[in-house]
């Protein structure tokens, strides 16, 4: 092997070794921030599921009898106002949403305009549904 073929090796390793070790701590960071989003999504804690809240507020704050069954009222009590304020805004809610769905499917082509339904009819509102 002459010198030109050997630097050329020698370059040719070095590239690759820049390269695999480029991959591998993309893939690591990425692990670790797909392992932090996923814990922040379990930790995120909503007045929605206001039996899971209760549960979390009793083990954490460690709640005598008399404070559990007040915080439990006052749950059920704003559960049920919450769900008050979901039925008379989710009309103006779902036309604000069907307008803003028509406005971007006029934007895609054909195609994309079937997998943007698919994706649309897929999304809830986040309003609890008022006749549960």
């Amino acid at each position: 092997m002459n010198e030109r073929n050997k630097m050329l090796l020698k370059v040719s390793g070095l590239l690759l070794a820049v390269f695999v070790l480029g991959s591998l701590t993309g893939a690591a960071i990425d692990g670790i921030y797909r392992a932090r989003a996923a814990g922040m999504e379990s930790r995120s804690l909503s007045m929605r599921d206001s039996e899971a809240y209760f549960d979390t507020l009793q083990r954490e704050l460690k709640l005598n009898a008399d404070q559990a069954s007040g915080i439990r009222l006052i749950l059920d009590h704003t559960r049920n106002e919450y769900k008050g304020i979901c039925a008379e805004t989710r009309p103006r809610y779902d036309a604000l949403r069907g307008q803003a769905r028509i406005q971007m499917r006029a934007l895609l082509l054909p195609a994309q305009q079937q997998r943007f339904d698919e994706i649309v009819t897929q999304e809830n509102c986040n309003c609890p549904d008022p006749r549960k």
